[in-house]
């Protein structure tokens, strides 16, 4: 990531040098101006991080300079800084302007100079975006009031903390800090009900309006703010009434909502901290979202995500992951995200998951990116190796089969489980080529037949058993197994009978090892 890029737009040459080279080895690219035109117009091209504007130029002032940057929509979210020797003199010429955030008096030592640009750069873009939107001043995540949750989402993925509070029903909001923006969550009865930012612009999520919508874009600058008072509430309420359809609003609430998850989730990690019982914006209290994050990231990435090389995801697979801490919350996926996330099953490209679904690639593509970003598919190649799933109640006959079949052995996509429960799920999620379980008991005999019912035609089975008369090994027999493995489990044996199934065409039991 570039380092911020500061605009020094000062008619004394000492300054411009000295401010340039400070500035320089602190970490910061530096382009100046020494007259308001040209400064205006490097605003304009360059987009600079911050401004630090001298109140006294050649035929103008600071506060001339100021208005002209706020008449144009994209340079009027950058914060300036007034340098000027005239002190509080001067800055009270400057109250008026929202882009003013912060000055710094002349003669300014270099250690004023950086300590002033560097807490400008903090908290400049939020106190503009503030005083724009008439929005108090947000606070720091790190002095959030009542938090009972705190870290940052370089250990913790914001998606884990959201599963986290949505799983455990916890009603409050989750402040989170990406990069320059500062993006709230507010959750209850297991849903997300609310996204909303006081630092994000309104221009930011505008681009991300279908064009049915495009006739609201000025309503953000009210639906992105969080104002409690009861003029808000009112305000909701006429906006209501006057709106031809209602649903239009809910609408926008939600394309803002799932380009800002989008945006916390792809930006730069930084803390969070959750409020319990944090009240809701009057916007939402009116028309909570009450949707899952997974349906919000989906939605984020058709809407703000950059262009996916149909080509290359074609041939990617993808399998379904195990829920976190519960069962995957799917509300507010459209029935074409449902039926594609049944089809990743990790056994076919994505090309063939389109066709089945009878959706374009693109959108294929785009949906199951939002799956893996909200963590509910894992990614891969075809070729890698057969998918396998083994299930045996002993702890050295699994770690064998990881061992040999695994990816520091024969490289399988190996699946070993020790319990019933846990290879229904994964049965349930994917399909496999080869299922490895026990025999030994009457109830395993129940459950592999359950098994069968329950896989493709062309998956093979491998039974485990102690076997030690002619009759143990007719019972198998009848079944219809594919192979057999004889107990204590020997690493050739194993290797030999997979081998070999995965080899050759469907046939007769491959034998007992």
């Amino acid at each position: 990531m570039e380092s911020p890029l500061i605009l020094v737009i000062d008619d004394s040459l000492t300054i411009r040098k000295m401010v340039e080279c400070h500035l320089s080895q602190a970490g910061y690219r530096v382009i100046m101006a020494a007259a308001a035109e040209p400064g205006l117009e490097m605003a304009r091209a360059d987009r600079p991080d911050l401004i630090l504007l001298d109140h006294q130029l050649p035929g103008t002032t600071g506060d001339e300079v100021c208005r002209a940057l706020l008449a144009r929509e994209e340079t009027a979210a950058i914060p300036v800084v007034i340098s000027s020797a005239l002190r509080n003199r001067a800055f009270a010429q400057y109250t008026e302007f929202t882009n003013v955030v912060d000055q710094i008096p002349k003669p300014f030592t270099p250690e004023l100079l950086r300590s002033g640009v560097a807490n400008a750069l903090q908290t400049g873009a939020m106190v503009v975006q503030a005083q724009r939107t008439g929005c108090a001043m947000p606070e720091a995540v790190g002095e959030a009031r009542d938090a009972t949750l705190e870290g940052t989402t370089a250990a913790f993925p914001l998606r884990a903390v959201l599963d986290f509070l949505n799983h455990a029903r916890q009603s409050g909001r989750l402040t989170v800090e990406a990069g320059r923006d500062r993006i709230r969550f507010a959750v209850s009865g297991g849903r997300v009900q609310a996204v909303y930012s006081t630092t994000v612009g309104p221009e930011a999520v505008e681009a991300a309006l279908p064009a049915e919508l495009a006739d609201l874009a000025p309503l953000l600058a009210l639906t992105l703010g969080e104002q409690q008072d009861p003029s808000m509430s009112g305000l909701v309420r006429m906006l209501e009434r006057s709106l031809s359809d209602p649903r239009r609003l809910r609408a926008l609430l939600r394309c803002q909502a799932a380009a800002l998850t989008y945006r916390a989730i792809e930006g730069e990690p930084g803390p969070f901290a959750f409020e319990p019982d944090a009240p809701l914006p009057p916007m939402f209290q009116a028309m909570p979202l009450q949707t899952s994050v997974a349906a919000l990231i989906v939605e984020g990435v058709r809407a703000c995500g950059e262009p996916l090389d149909a080509d290359e995801w074609g041939r990617l697979a993808f399998a379904r992951q195990a829920a976190r801490g519960g069962s995957t919350d799917r509300t507010g996926l459209s029935n074409g995200d449902v039926r594609v996330l049944t089809l990743l099953d990790g056994s076919r490209p994505l090309r063939e998951v389109a066709e089945q679904a009878g959706m374009g690639l693109p959108d294929v593509a785009a949906t199951v990116r939002g799956f893996e970003l909200a963590g509910m598919v894992e990614r891969r190649t075809l070729g890698a190796g057969e998918s396998i799933l083994a299930f045996d109640e002993d702890p050295e006959a699994a770690a064998l089969i990881q061992r040999v079949l695994g990816p520091e052995g024969a490289d399988q996509r190996v699946k070993v489980v020790r319990d019933r429960v846990a290879a229904q799920l994964l049965l349930r999620r994917q399909s496999f080529n080869l299922v490895i379980l026990p025999l030994d008991r009457p109830e395993h005999e129940a459950f592999f037949r359950l098994c069968k019912q329950q896989c493709p035609p062309g998956t093979r089975f491998i039974g485990i058993a102690s076997i030690e008369d002619e009759s143990e090994l007719a019972r198998l027999d009848a079944m219809g197994l594919d192979g057999v493995l004889h107990r204590p489990l020997n690493e050739a044996d194993l290797t030999a009978t997979v081998k070999h199934l995965l080899t050759h065409a469907p046939g007769s039991m491959a034998g007992v090892a």
